[in-house]
């Protein structure tokens, strides 16, 4: 006898063939019916894709219900949860589905209760906020009469789900800076509301990708001149975890050390052809950085996929010198923060 191990299976792709067999039970017990073991059941199945992915039942925007699985803003998760979402089923009138706590206006004007058994009222939460136009982000405090008199974990708590119950939690990684929470009323605090509207206007205004241009000369060291999507927020590409560096050589070049005329076009005409062949929609450029006679192009790629191998094949064909492609997993973007 022959005997073979069977190739496990992947728990996402089981996950969405067990769904159908409790969604009727999710319906019911959504609708008043009794809930039994699907809580425990759910989380058994979502656990075995990643013990830290969080989930839950809320309804739904354009459906009556959704069933959200999110990395609760943990960049090492975005991707996991993404390909969860890519196999979902598509929307209908009942579900649908989605990698982030969706904005739930109602919430804002409920009572809810904290530790210690405190109640507050969220009508009375107000944000302070002003535009950081150079990170295409909006910063924010908030504030509640009775943060005065809860500890500051607290207050980061109330503030931060605020927020998220706002904005939904994409919206929130994208487009809010920094966050404070305030025991005393700040300067300029207005209604929540208002904070949505700011961030509307934000984003219909970056609707396009838009480029910022940066230079900087560290002391002793030559010209840095770089451009950067804005915003640079790793959560607008959730399923892009590798960083791919191509450094790209040019010896034609200013007194400054960055390309003249003639690199230049060489550059670009790299860049928008066999560089970007070679993504086939599996990665983004998001930034470069030009000094000293080199020019590095950050690539971000589906790790899973043969994006950055396809990349490193593409840089080798650059004809003006010796190309250096990099590759390291950063969900997180951080080799990019300096540029974000």
């Amino acid at each position: 006898m022959i005997f073979s191990r069977g190739r496990k299976q992947d728990p996402i792709v089981e996950f969405w063939a067990w769904w159908p067999t409790i969604r009727p039970a999710v319906v019911a017990a959504i609708a008043g019916g009794g809930w039994g073991s699907i809580a425990e059941d759910v989380s058994k199945r979502v656990a075995a894709i990643h013990k830290e992915l969080a989930w839950e039942f809320s309804a739904g925007r354009e459906s009556r219900h959704a069933l959200v699985v999110s990395p609760s803003g943990n960049a090492e998760l975005r991707a996991v949860a993404a390909r969860w979402a890519a196999l979902a089923p598509a929307a209908d009138p009942e579900f649908e589905y989605h990698t982030s706590r969706q904005p739930d206006h109602s919430t804002l004007t409920a009572t809810i209760e904290i530790g210690g058994g405190v109640k507050l009222d969220m009508s009375q939460l107000r944000f302070a906020f002003q535009r950081d136009d150079g990170a295409a982000a909006i910063d924010v405090v908030g504030y509640h009469p009775m943060f005065r008199k809860l500890q500051e974990t607290v207050r980061g708590q109330v503030t931060f789900l605020a927020l998220d119950w706002l904005l939904g939690e994409e919206g929130v990684e994208t487009w809010v800076g920094a966050v404070e929470f305030a025991a005393d009323e700040p300067a300029g605090a207005r209604d929540p509301l208002d904070l949505v509207a700011a961030v509307d206007t934000l984003r219909e205004e970056y609707r396009e990708p838009q480029w910022v241009i940066m230079r900087a000369t560290p002391p002793g060291a030559p010209m840095i001149l770089a451009l950067a999507v804005r915003p640079l927020r790793s959560v607008r590409w959730p399923r892009f975890d590798t960083h791919v560096p191509v450094s790209l050589p040019f010896p034609h070049r200013t007194d400054e050390g960055l390309p003249d005329t003639a690199s230049l076009e060489a550059l670009r005409d790299f860049e928008d052809g066999p560089l970007a062949a070679a993504l086939h929609g599996d990665g983004e450029l998001v930034a470069h950085e030009s000094s000293d006679g080199v020019r590095t192009l950050h690539y971000y790629v589906d790790g899973t996929t043969s994006a950055g191998a396809d990349l490193a094949a593409a840089a080798a064909t650059w004809q003006l010198g010796r190309a250096q492609v990099g590759r390291a997993h950063d969900p997180g973007f951080e080799a990019v923060a300096h540029l974000s």
